[in-house]
């Protein structure tokens, strides 16, 4: 299904497609604490000294649930932590990431066993049903004709979640070091 972009938004100043769960802790709470007096962007607050700890942790349980269900669904991870990317458009990213760089993949050129995809932020548990559930590029896929196609499965995202965005993580960094 040609022209679905996954997008990743950054600040101009952070390194391009990075992922601060990779660092050892001691350097994560360290970059953290740098990204916080930053203040490129609204989500810059989770790196704050009150709480990055909790969400250092609860993204880690949470990756460790991805990695887990992504293998048991057939993926094929080459990291242990993904890169995260949503898929086609998501309106709040305006909000949380004005004046930012925007990195694109076409999600034909990705391999369904190095992608996985949730509706939200996986990061967020037990929020609905919905949110949680990991699902693979062939089922993408095959919701989006039966939504009736991109725009109308991120309206039924919306109508579950109260926003509308499909989170990627892409366990396979080979796509963005081209």
């Amino acid at each position: 299904m040609r022209g679905i972009c996954l997008l990743h938004h950054r600040p101009h100043s952070y390194e391009p497609l990075k992922s601060i769960m990779r660092l050892p802790r001691d350097e994560a709470f360290a970059l953290a604490s740098k990204l916080y007096e930053d203040k490129t962007c609204m989500a810059n607050s989770r790196f704050s000294p009150d709480e990055f700890a909790n969400y250092y942790d609860t993204r880690l349980k949470a990756e460790k649930r991805l990695y887990d269900k992504f293998i048991t669904l057939g993926g094929k991870p080459k990291e242990k932590h993904p890169l995260y990317f949503y898929v086609h458009g998501w309106d709040l990213s305006k909000k949380f990431w004005a004046n930012s760089v925007t990195e694109k993949l076409e999600l034909d050129d990705i391999n369904a066993s190095d992608i996985s995809f949730t509706f939200g932020d996986s990061h967020v548990e037990n929020d609905t049903p919905e949110r949680n559930r990991l699902f693979m590029k062939d089922e993408l896929l095959e919701l989006i004709p039966k939504h009736g196609g991109i725009e109308g499965l991120l309206a039924y995202v919306q109508s579950q979640l109260g926003y509308a965005m499909i989170e990627a993580h892409l366990w396979n960094d080979e796509y963005v070091s081209r």
